[in-house]
């Protein structure tokens, strides 16, 4: 795992792998949840450096990049199960519910 970008299938498969290995002790655990916890976290800053760089080049506010980033986030196809339900919603998941 590295800071590069993210996880490749192979090492998705890796980390399968290790995870279900019947002999995996605590502190082999313990590695593997550092490493994402500290990939997750270089990941999140690249992607802030990238977001400021591009609002500073385009001389916008903090204000209308986050609403560029709400309009964006809200005309997406959400995940399985949503995160934020509706009774327009189409998933499986959330046909009960309303």
């Amino acid at each position: 795992m590295t800071a590069a970008g993210p996880m490749t299938n192979e090492q998705i498969d890796e980390l399968r792998t290790r995870l279900t290995s019947p002999g995996l002790s605590a502190d082999e655990l313990r590695e593997i949840a550092l490493n994402l916890l500290n990939d997750r976290d270089a990941q999140y800053t690249e992607a802030d450096y990238w977001r400021e760089g591009y609002r500073l080049a385009k001389g916008l506010s903090d204000e209308e990049i986050n609403a560029m980033t709400a309009v964006r986030d809200a005309f997406q196809v959400h995940p399985q199960p949503c995160w934020f339900p509706h009774k327009r919603c189409v998933c499986e998941h959330n046909q009960d519910l309303f």
